[in-house]
């Protein structure tokens, strides 16, 4: 591109985007220094483009005025470079402007380099500026000068200037062709150049020996001697050189003083007074109080040099000659101390009342221009003169304030575009597209919300006014001119004028300054059959803008007919001018319709028409005045359409004025209709709804302005969609393969049909969204695993609605739940498991050491398996099989588990089951009155084959299943395994009437349970006791059970009154009994009466059942009477010997049946307690729980349960410790049906534990 001849062949060989950072520089050399302007005028280039010409380039920048198309002008631009570079000069060169009194400049400068011999003369351009801002280039100018030299001079001296002015200067050098460019800007200031000149620097002061001072009294520490032992290097003393030259401190400030006292130096420069012997010489010895005086040794080190009379003293005569908003001009006088030592100034200066430090600026000499000051704000200043050895004294304080700012502001624009769009209804949103500087981004970012009203705003762009002639001379192509009047070409897309609109822009807003507004209130004051009188009012803002006088009016009138009366034509067939705001047209025909409307003209165009009207010659009185009314809208177009409505968009009038509110009146009907439907709105577009699918609509439209309504525009015919029902696809998911739980998908439903069907987006069975639209995508956050299902339902209210699904695969990290602890016998299999949710699948590993990743290895006695649930595919069972539990087996595990998402782990362990106490049947036997013939069966087991098949054994058998019961309730277990409920009682220890059958079919289901919950049940409390509180309270205590102490999980109380002289079980259900749940081995027991006779019962419990019921104790408030709960019952007694009787008489029976049945089946060996395998095969089925009321028998372990488990009404009970009550087991009654069935012989219990 340094090469025109390039740039001409189109042989550059790069794009010119590539460089265009580098076309200011390539533009600049390539004009070098001529004015190429001359010929770019000759050659047609408009002003726009001819910054190349002058060697300037223009960038784009974001604002769309900037963006100037000058493609087509460029090769004639070239063209004039060429010429010129061969026959124009180049600038002059060393430019300079030196003072020669306060009104005159001498200015000079040397030839150009180029062509100097074809020079003629040159001409020096004075501007005086208004402000001394060097960054800025165009200043505002309150006057030029221009002055022509010969060429045989090269300097010239301009008079009569402004003192204490700043100039900014220029020179051109001139020859018969043409002129070159200015030369670079200099700026100079009208001074007294006398003042304050100082032509060379005299020679300095010698400084006293100070070092040979320390050296004479004895001090020969080298470090001491070069660092305080010299004036001038006292400013960089740190803490370790006074600290090394300590002993010596007296030695070395009395040479660095001379022997002099420094101190009224040392005060005025703000050193404090603890610092001050340092400046009289009188230290003596250096403590940590002098360590503060570091910070004041550079005032302390020019004092020192001060008092040796070797910097010059303070300026003198400070002063602000001139002061402005923000600059000033300082002045001031040399030192009357050593003057000629001074090499240069340090001015001081800063704003009052702000907390800044001073600012410093060096001058060599007066004067200095202040600039970058704050407008109507006090300054200080000061100065300090500088030799070889230092700074001086600082001069007297200078206060100043700056003058207020002085309002520069140009005059505001008459033509205001902002109003015209507020009363032209544009958008709130759109507004900053209103202006002449419009930006590129606000178009991108508004262009979807404002493209309707992109009319209005070109309307108000061209404010009235007929750019045509500008856009013209500046090379806007004619699809485009039309902009220039402020109307859109409908059929041109916005990107063929997009890189014209900078040249649009600029001469509508250059147009809008100095071309004339369109005229007012057009209206009609007369017609006759020849003639029609008009009045009108000039534009209100062009009263104050002489720019844009109005010369004359143009009234342009041409007669139409039904047909043409509906064509908007900028030019008419008639034309008259007029100076005048009214006039008569006379020569018309008779009963003919003439189209008028008025136009001002100005010096540089002319307006357009603000309305136009429609007069009839016919003579006619006129009852009101008629006001000319806005042309008619055009271009109706169909935008959209579907089956239910049709969207239809209009370009404005061409012939309204800029700042008149006009709404549209939309008239629309089917073919089939006999009357229009009429639609009012202020935009350029509306949508016709609730139409019919697949029909036809007339629409034409009207513009409404302030005086009147317009013609109507063309009329257009559109058809509406045929119906076309909703049709779905499948969910479009992202990401499709893994979505993790927590994190988000993007969700896409694409749906067909017309119209256009809403669109329900259904997450997991809820809606999440909806919305009429024939895509919709939707973002979830925070994805669970609930929100498998996904489907998307359209509907349009054609035909059936549709739904598509999919199921979505959500992946979360492994969740462990654990079996915790396992308890068994050494030598036993063991099942370590843990449950697995995870997906995708996991791995899974046994860890015996989780921190230290000790794996359980798979083979000989571990067996690790991993299976997935057939319910659940994310659920999976993690089981580690122990073939033998050894001792080394014995501890802590961890289930592991992992996949792509993350991993868990979760801990179970292994525990040896701790042996109970061998349990001595034989003991029990004997104590139960056993008969000798039947104690083949005690040993520590119950052998019950040993005995079946002895009949007379049969009335032993409530006492071997008291002793094999062991103190536990085994009921739950023996429900679960069908034994009826007249054998339940043997379960829990307790006689059956029916002991034969129950002996026969139901013994070894019976002794089964005993032998799976040995260790899982407990035994019963021990050591109930009662202790009396007061007359209403008593506290219950106990012991554990000896039995499986560490299985139990809570207690349970049972209390009533009790008569003292009777039993309870003679009571039936007449009595109610309180029940308590405790965790604990106490319980205190209140709100109980006086003088009356309590009995009370415990058990021990668990979630697998309870052991029997303790023996009774009784008590009594009042007298504190006491009962043992070893008393004896005589009526249980009695009512055992019944039982017995009755059990011998079955028992008969039942041998004979039993014998038939089982002849030769007899085992070898018993059924032991210890033998888990005889439970194997039975089947167990749950049997219903059932709730009737109680006989409240204790040994029955009968009570009336009260509401909630609290006390009966009469007998407030309170724990200890109320938030601690465990929950406990639900006792119920047999129904009336189940009494019925089985008969009140005695089988069966009173309560079935569940």
């Amino acid at each position: 591109f340094c090469n025109v001849h390039n740039i001409l062949d189109g042989t550059t060989g790069i794009e010119p985007e590539a460089c265009e950072k580098d076309f200011p520089n390539i533009v600049k050399c390539m004009a070098d220094g001529r004015n190429h302007v001359p010929c770019c005028e000759d050659k047609g280039i408009p002003d726009l483009c001819q910054d190349m010409c002058r060697g300037e380039y223009t960038p784009f920048t974001d604002y769309l005025k900037s963006r100037v198309s000058c493609l087509t002008h460029t090769l004639s631009g070239l063209q004039c470079i060429l010429e010129g570079v061969r026959k124009l000069p180049s600038s002059p060169e060393k430019v300079y402007a030196e003072a020669v009194t306060e009104r005159s400049l001498e200015i000079g400068w040397s030839p150009p380099a180029k062509l100097p011999e074809t020079v003629t003369s040159y001409t020096v351009n004075i501007t005086t500026l208004h402000s001394f801002d060097e960054d800025s280039v165009a200043d505002r100018t309150i006057s030029t000068i221009s002055v022509n030299v010969p060429k045989e001079k090269t300097s010239t001296v301009i008079n009569d200037l402004k003192p204490f002015t700043m100039y900014s200067i220029t020179v051109i050098a001139n020859n018969n062709q043409g002129s070159s460019l200015p030369s670079f800007r200099i700026r100079a200031l009208t001074l007294d150049t006398g003042r304050g000149k100082q032509n060379s620097v005299a020679v300095v002061p010698v400084l006293p020996d100070v070092r040979g001072c320390c050296e004479r009294q004895g001090l020969s520490h080298r470090a001491c001697l070069d660092k305080m032992c010299d004036p001038k290097k006292t400013d960089f003393t740190e803490i370790p050189d006074l600290m090394v030259c300590a002993p010596w401190a007296n030695i070395t400030f009395s040479c660095l003083t001379n022997n002099m006292d420094h101190s009224p130096c040392c005060k005025s420069r703000g050193i404090p007074n603890l610092c001050l012997p340092l400046c009289s010489g009188t230290v003596t010895t250096v403590d940590s109080n002098l360590f503060k005086c570091l910070r004041y040794m550079s005032d302390y080190s020019s004092c020192l040099l001060q008092g040796y009379g070797v910097l010059p003293g303070p300026p003198s005569r400070l002063k602000a000659p001139l002061v402005s908003s923000h600059f000033a001009i300082l002045e001031w006088n040399p030192p009357k101390i050593l003057p000629d030592t001074v090499t240069s100034y340090n001015v001081h200066y800063r704003k009052l009342s702000s907390g800044e430090e001073y600012s410093v600026k060096q001058k060599e000499r007066p004067p200095l221009i202040l600039e970058g000051l704050d407008a109507g704000h006090y300054y200080e200043v000061f100065i300090v003169a500088i030799n070889a050895h230092g700074k001086g004294a600082p001069s007297s304080r200078l206060v100043f304030r700056t003058k207020f700012k002085e309002n520069t502001e140009e005059i505001q624009q008459t033509y205001n575009m902002t109003e015209c769009c507020s009363a032209s209804g544009l958008l709130p949103q759109c507004m900053p597209l209103c202006t002449y500087n419009v930006k590129m981004s606000d178009i991108q970012a508004l262009t979807a919300t404002c493209q309707a009203q992109m009319g209005v705003l070109a309307r108000c762009a061209a404010g009235g006014r007929d750019h045509t002639p500008c856009c013209t001379r500046r090379s806007v192509i004619p699809g485009c001119v039309s902009l220039c009047r402020g109307i859109i070409p409908p059929a041109l897309a916005s990107a063929d004028c997009l890189s014209y609109a900078g040249n649009i822009l600029q001469c509508l807003e250059e147009g809008t300054g100095n071309i004339p507004g369109p005229i007012e209130d057009l209206h009609v004051t007369s017609v006759t059959n020849s003639s029609i009188a008009l009045e009108w009012v000039p534009s209100e803002d062009d009263a104050n803008n002489t720019e844009a006088k109005v010369i004359d009016f143009l009234v342009q009138y041409g007669k139409v007919d039904n047909m043409t009366m509906y064509e908007t034509v900028l030019k008419l067939d008639n034309e008259i001018n007029t100076t005048e705001t009214d006039i008569e047209l006379t020569g018309l025909d008779p009963l003919s319709i003439y189209r008028i409307h008025v136009v001002a003209r100005g010096m540089h165009g002319t307006s357009l028409p603000s309305s136009m009207l429609l007069i009839n010659t016919t003579r006619q009185d006129l009852s009101g005045t008629i006001y000319g009314t806005p042309s008619p809208p055009h271009s109706l177009a169909v935008t959209g359409h579907s089956a239910t409505w049709v969207t239809v968009a209009w370009q404005p009038p061409e012939f309204s004025h800029p700042h008149e509110a006009i709404t549209y009146q939309v008239y629309h009907k089917p073919t089939t209709a006999d009357k229009f439907k009429v639609t009012e709105t202020r935009l350029l577009w509306t949508r016709l709804t609730n139409l019919k699918p697949n029909s036809q609509h007339i629409v034409y439209v009207k513009a409404v302005g302030a005086q009147g309504t317009s013609l109507p525009s063309e009329t257009l015919v559109a058809w509406s969609d045929p119906a076309l029902p909703a049709f779905v696809d499948p969910p479009t998911i992202h990401p499709s393969d893994i979505i993790a739980e927590g994190g988000s998908m993007t969700i896409l439903c694409l749906a067909l049909g017309n119209p256009a069907p809403t669109i329900s987006l259904y997450v997991g069975g809820h809606l999440v969204r909806q919305d009429t639209s024939r895509h919709m995508v939707t973002i979830i956050h925070n994805v669970t695993t609930d929100m498998e299902h996904v489907s998307c339902y359209a509907d349009n209210g054609y035909g059936i609605p549709m739904q598509a699904s999919r199921k979505v695969n959500i992946s979360y990290p492994p969740r462990i739940q654990a079996s915790r602890i396992t308890v068994a016998h050494l030598g036993e299999e063991v099942d370590l498991k843990c449950m697995v949710k995870a997906k995708p699948v996991p791995k899974a590993i046994f860890w015996r050491d989780h921190d230290g990743r000790i794996p359980v290895i798979q083979g000989g006695n571990y067996d690790m398996s991993l299976v997935s649930d057939e319910n659940d595919p994310s659920m999976y069972v993690m089981t580690l099989h122990i073939s033998k539990l050894n001792p080394t087996d014995v501890g802590d595990y961890f289930c592991h588990a992992e996949n792509a998402l993350g991993s868990n782990t979760a801990p179970v362990s292994v525990r040896v089951r701790n042996s109970p106490a061998i349990h001595n049947i034989s003991e029990c036997c004997v104590s139960q009155n056993v008969s000798s013939t039947c104690m083949s069966a005690c040993s520590f087991y119950i052998d019950i084959d040993a005995v079946i098949d002895r009949p007379e054994c049969i009335v032993d058998f409530d006492k071997l299943m008291k002793c094999a019961a062991d103190g536990s309730d085994h009921r739950m277990c023996c429900a679960n395994s069908d034994v009826p409920r007249k054998c339940l009682d043997w379960c829990r220890g307790e006689p059956v009437g029916a002991g034969g059958v129950c002996a026969l079919q139901y013994t070894r289901t019976i002794i089964g349970c005993f032998q799976s919950n040995r260790d899982r049940l407990p035994g019963p409390p021990q050591n109930l006791a009662a202790t009396i509180m007061s007359e209403s309270d008593v506290l219950i205590r106990w012991d554990p059970p000896i039995k499986n102490p560490q299985v139990v999980d809570g207690y349970r109380i049972f209390f009533h009154e009790a008569d003292d002289q009777n039993d309870l079980s003679n009571k039936g259900g007449a009595v109610g009994a309180n029940r308590l749940d405790v965790p604990s081995t106490s319980v205190k027991i209140s709100g109980l009466k006086r003088d009356v006779l309590y009995e009370l019962v415990a058990k021990a419990s668990n979630k697998y059942g309870a052991s029997v019921l303790t023996e009774p104790i009784k008590f009594m408030l009042g007298d504190h009477t006491m009962t043992s709960a070893s008393q004896s019952n005589t009526a249980g007694t009695i009512s055992g010997i019944i039982a017995g009787i009755l059990a011998i008489v079955l028992a008969i029976t039942a041998i004979l049946f039993y014998k038939r049945r089982k002849a030769g089946e007899k085992s070898d060996n018993g059924v032991a307690f210890e033998n888990p395998s005889y439970l194997r095969g039975i089947e167990r089925v749950q049997i219903p729980t059932v709730t009737t009321e109680s006989s409240a028998s204790w040994r029955n372990d009968g009570s009336q349960p009260s509401s909630g488990g609290t006390p009966a009404s009469g007998n407030p009970v309170s724990l200890t410790d109320t938030n601690s009550v465990v929950p406990m087991a639900t006792e119920v009654n047999p129904s009336l049906y189940e009494e019925l069935k089985l008969g009140h012989e005695g089988a069966g219990f009173k309560r079935l534990v569940s």
